[in-house]
């Protein structure tokens, strides 16, 4: 069961601002003249207006216990009464008449007049796609208020939700195991045994470790283990990406006795959409720890040229120097005079000598 405050169903908050109140129960001249037409004496105009505008703002009639005494107040005053005057709890024959009044003044159908077949219809499509109740009771709601229905109590709303998804995950689960045979079907049981360690269905849930080569070479022998259990991803053609998804996210979030102890038909579509999750997320993981080696290695490449190329210019910076040495005595003496040669020598054999600087 959905539980309402995670629904965009409806209801009464606790408490409304003065602009709150008067964007959504404030009453137009076309209102107050539709109350005072169809209701006699100030506690039923309060009445029959409390009913209208809390539709107009719910999509359907509250009772009238329920209303906040905040809300009664504010229409009080609207309609000068004062603010002690209260809503009457009126005849059965009397609130079906307002509610008819209602009804017709806003153009709305009632539920039971056809809002439960447009439910189905919504809920049966949405839940191919989707698994969340909440979600599912949201989109009936949708359907409804777009198609001007009354919206109907959100219990029944729930239950016949619940009833629609049950039916179509039914549906997916003959779909998704109906092509299985005997051998699929016990190689997909095998993988919550539990023998001497961890069951293959522990196995799958394992999350990647660092991106070394190890670790790289261990998550391609699980790709290709993973690979050899089942190709499901033939066997589930038809089903939403979505589905499959939703499917493994319950598989996985459940344990190896709380498998066992669902139904075989739901069990093995569970574990298909698992399995094919899994084998999904194990290439992804691949290509990212392969990606993430290689960024490595890239950046270590980055890191040692820079290093070579720092060697290289300290080396480049000395054997310019030296060169400069060598230019600078040239220039005191004339090419063919043997000072220069002297000078020379001089200067090579100040840094290291000649076979320490072709060493270099």
């Amino acid at each position: 069961m959905a539980a309402i405050e995670r629904t965009a169903y409806p209801r009464f908050t606790p408490s409304l601002t003065a602009t709150e109140l008067q964007r959504l129960y404030a009453p137009t001249e076309e209102e107050r003249t539709f109350v005072t037409t169809h209701a006699r004496g100030p506690a039923q105009h309060l009445t029959l207006l409390v009913l209208l505008k809390c539709h107009q703002h719910l999509g359907y009639l509250p009772a009238l216990a329920d209303v906040p005494d905040q809300i009664r107040r504010s229409l009080c005053q609207q309609l000068h009464l004062p603010p002690t005057t209260y809503t009457v709890l009126e005849a059965t024959r009397t609130l079906a008449r307002y509610r008819y009044l209602i009804r017709t003044y806003l153009a709305i159908t009632p539920y039971t007049n056809g809002g439960v077949r447009v439910v189905i219809k919504a809920v049966h499509q949405a839940a191919l796609t989707m698994s969340d109740p909440a979600d599912l009771i949201n989109v009936a709601m949708e359907h409804l208020i777009q198609q001007r229905f009354e919206l109907p109590a959100f219990s029944a709303r729930d239950r016949l939700v619940g009833h629609i998804r049950h039916r179509v995950h039914q549906t997916l689960y003959a779909h998704i195991t109906g092509p299985l045979n005997a051998i699929q079907q016990a190689r997909l049981d095998a993988l919550l045994h539990v023998n001497d360690g961890p069951s293959e269905f522990a196995r799958m849930k394992a999350s990647p470790r660092q991106a070394t080569l190890m670790h790289l070479r261990e998550w391609l022998d699980r790709l290709t283990w993973l690979e050899a259990i089942l190709a499901p991803q033939p066997l589930l053609t038809g089903i939403a990406h979505t589905k499959i998804r939703q499917f493994a996210a319950e598989a996985n979030a459940l344990e190896v006795g709380d498998m066992r102890d669902i139904h075989p038909r739901r069990c093995w579509s569970l574990l298909r959409c698992f399995l094919a999750q899994t084998q999904v997320q194990t290439r992804d993981q691949l290509v990212e720890m392969f990606l993430k080696r290689m960024q490595r290695m890239t950046t270590a490449a980055h890191e040692h040229l820079h290093e070579l190329q720092d060697q290289h210019r300290d080396l480049e910076e000395q054997m310019l120097a030296v060169f400069a040495e060598v230019l600078d005595e040239a220039l005191l003496f004339p090419e063919d005079d043997p000072a220069l040669g002297e000078g020379v020598r001089h200067i090579l054999t100040t840094h290291g000598g000649v076979a320490t600087l072709r060493a270099l």
